[in-house]
């Protein structure tokens, strides 16, 4: 296994941007070659760490990856894959190897961290926004229904196995990333697996949300075991929450407490054309 976010945050603040499209546009690497090519998408998101310095790299990021290799909108829930059969989809299997040829490569200075897609947005990608609705609606009113309760299950039980097979890689946290509202304290405990495994691993989940958290979902997700907050106007004390594009006015954030050790990341992935100087600025004061 490589090195975990927690023992990197034993060391010092964690500048942890989500980079990735960044990172193929600093390499001259189009989207659609990084979807073909693992090695050439491993170098860039590599690159990008080192070139940055940054404590963690995020090994591929699209939201709509694990409904992609399901067939979702070409075939119906019943037909999705179960599992083992997931993992070995090609868009599944393309993502494991840029992982494991980053974890393999990172060595002890940074950390890979595995994406997935956080509960309402994954049940958004394979059911259509209005049957993720009704599920969380049941869910929360305790009325699923049990067709309902058999795809929330199938669902849940896809993330644990893309989440196990970036563990088993060495990825040192997992990155649930959560475009999606309204969100629902009811889905965070229907994915509990998903935080068991992590823990059985020993490595974090980071929740990374566009939008604010609800209190109460922010509640549930620190109760079944979520080890970072990132969100606008985060409660975590553990985390400085950065707008994606960096803004030279967060460095009254970075002010140091009594304490190091804070996850210092983007709400979201940083936009392919931010100027690399402001993020290796950013980086610098933090460091500072």
């Amino acid at each position: 296994m490589g090195i975990t976010l927690q023992a990197l945050a034993a060391r010092g603040d964690l500048f942890v941007p989500l980079i990735f499209r960044l990172a193929l546009r600093l390499e001259q690497v189009s989207w659609e070659d990084a979807r073909e090519d693992a090695p050439l998408a491993a170098f860039a998101l590599g690159s990008a760490q080192r070139m940055f310095r940054t404590d963690a790299c995020i090994n591929w990021f699209d939201t709509g990856l694990e409904a992609e290799a399901t067939g979702a909108g070409r075939a119906s829930p019943a037909e999705f894959p179960d599992p083992e059969a997931f993992v070995a989809a090609p868009a599944i299997a393309h993502v494991l190897e840029v992982t494991r040829q980053l974890c393999e490569t990172g060595g002890e200075r940074a950390c890979v961290l595995g994406c997935l897609t956080g509960p309402a947005t994954l049940l958004t990608r394979l059911f259509g926004a209005p049957g993720a609705q009704k599920l969380a609606a049941a869910l929360d009113a305790g009325r699923l229904q049990e067709a309902e309760r058999r795809r929330l299950e199938r669902a849940a039980s896809l993330s644990v196995a893309l989440a196990r097979a970036y563990c088993e890689l060495g990825a040192g946290g997992l990155a649930l990333l959560e475009d999606a509202v309204p969100q629902s304290p009811g889905l965070v405990g229907a994915f509990d697996a998903l935080f068991n495994l992590a823990s059985y691993y020993g490595v974090p989940v980071a929740v990374v949300s566009r939008a604010s958290l609800p209190s109460g979902v922010g509640d549930a997700y620190v109760q079944f075991g979520a080890g970072y907050l990132v969100a606008p106007g985060t409660k975590d004390s553990r985390v400085v929450a950065v707008a994606p594009e960096l803004p030279s006015g967060s460095e009254e954030d970075l002010r140091r407490p009594t304490g190091a050790g804070r996850l210092v990341a983007t709400t979201w992935e940083v936009p392919a054309d931010a100027a690399p100087e402001r993020v290796a600025d950013f980086g610098a004061r933090l460091k500072r």
